[in-house]
């Protein structure tokens, strides 16, 4: 998996690196959607690692900076499992298959902690307990305050630290595999066309989203195959 730089052109993008390159033409076929999905995933589980590698940098009294970062590598890590209409989901079961039981048990761990805590605030890690301060009884009141008691699980912890980051390396292995399997289908299918075949292909093209695409999905039609592709993946 190799990065090239890309600039715009008047017609569309040229790839640098790539002196004869003569055209960028889109592809859109159930593998080249799914090299489109897992070159999304794959930019989430290089941010994450990210995140973790700067919680190290921060010092340790910055508690805000180092949360939000920590938060964050879970966050971008978890976008990568469960649903979404607008890419296919990783599978755990595939993804760490061969591995001990350990990994997958991890991999729960931090998918309940993603949903049930860090991103929706569901389960008993972070509470406030309402309570009253009652006072001895010798003033003309006995409640001295009400207050709310605040009591956060930390999970910043040396072994969960240790633990998302095998996840995630574990994560960019079998993703950057998949990848290479993919632009191999794709790469041996192009060659059975001609040249003059190829070159009529609409050329990529890339369309600066509007303010009112905020919250549309950017999913597209999918067909039958696609939907099979994924279930043998499954």
């Amino acid at each position: 998996m190799e990065y090239f730089p890309i600039t715009k052109t008047a017609t569309g993008f040229h790839v640098e690196g790539i002196p004869d390159a003569v055209k960028l033409v889109s592809l859109d076929d159930p593998i080249s959607r799914r090299l489109s999905d897992l070159a999304l995933h794959k930019a989430d589980l290089e941010f994450a690692p990210e995140c973790l590698a700067a919680v190290n940098e921060v010092p340790k009294q910055s508690q805000v900076t180092r949360e939000a970062l920590w938060r964050s590598a879970i966050i971008d890590y978890g976008k990568c499992f469960g649903k979404s209409h607008a890419r296919f989901q990783l599978q755990p079961k595939r993804v760490y298959k061969g591995e001990p039981s350990e990994a997958q048990e991890s991999f729960e761990f931090f998918h309940s902690l993603r949903n049930k805590n860090v991103v929706h605030d569901e389960n008993s890690y972070t509470r406030w307990i309402p309570c009253a301060a009652v006072n001895n009884g010798e003033k003309s009141y006995k409640i001295e305050k009400v207050l709310c008691l605040s009591a956060q699980a930390s999970v910043l912890g040396q072994e969960n630290y240790s633990n998302l980051n095998m996840l995630i390396n574990k994560d960019l292995a079998w993703l950057v595999e998949d990848f290479d399997k993919c632009c191999t289908k794709i790469t041996a299918e192009l060659e059975e066309g001609s040249i003059d075949e190829l070159l009529q292909i609409n050329e990529a093209t890339y369309q600066t989203p509007t303010v009112e695409a905020v919250g549309e999905n950017r999913s597209r039609p999918r067909k039958a195959s696609d939907r099979l592709f994924n279930d043998a993946e499954s």
